[in-house]
């Protein structure tokens, strides 16, 4: 799926440390992944309980630090700038916050809370980065998921949820808010997916 949607400043946060200094050196601009508030439609949630798990990723996803692609087979990462957590675990947070924004299922847990759900959703991301290969910056964001029944550890459901935004130019402020455009257009199907399961 890729898409052409306008890139919405309100997504993005910058928590201003740029101007901060730690230790002699300026610390990083550090940047927010905002869940999505606005919905389609609002569907009727499914009559589940779900536990999603932090998703996995790559080893250089794994990082506060926020990917560049300048080549295929090349990544590097903006100067100055860093996510305000882990980027794992801030989709995971982020992924959340979405379900429970949406009203897609009964009740929405993280795997930290130790509670038994039906179902737990697991994620791998796949992509997550601003992809320059072509010359033309855009946020690029790629994300698997799997619906699992608890009670029998088999896949009930599985899909992947892609999206491409272009950025207003090469910043790290303009990435961001791509970044968090497209993170928002996977978030809302993803939730449409998730509800759809009954």
């Amino acid at each position: 799926m890729s898409r052409s949607a306008p890139i919405f400043a309100t997504g993005l946060v910058c928590l201003g440390l740029a101007g901060c200094a730690l230790s002699g050196s300026a610390a990083p601009t550090t940047y927010d992944l905002i869940a999505p508030r606005s919905f389609a439609a609002a569907a009727k949630p499914a009559h589940y309980q779900l536990v999603v798990n932090e998703p996995t990723s790559v080893h250089a996803l794994d990082t506060d630090r926020i990917m560049v692609r300048p080549r295929s087979d090349q990544i590097s990462y903006y100067k100055g700038a860093a996510w305000s957590d882990r980027l794992p675990h801030l989709v995971q947070v982020r992924t959340i916050e979405t379900l429970q924004n949406s009203g897609a299922v009964k009740a929405v847990t993280s795997s930290s809370d130790r509670v038994d759900g039906d179902y737990s959703l697991s994620m791998e991301i796949r992509s997550f980065q601003i992809d320059t290969t072509n010359g033309r910056p855009a946020a690029d964001v790629d994300i698997f998921a799997k619906l699992i029944d608890t009670n029998s550890s088999k896949v009930v459901a599985s899909k992947g949820f892609s999206t491409r935004v272009a950025s207003a130019d090469d910043t790290p402020t303009a990435g961001v808010a791509a970044l968090n455009q497209a993170l928002t257009e996977v978030l809302q199907d993803t939730s449409t997916w998730v509800s759809a399961r009954r």
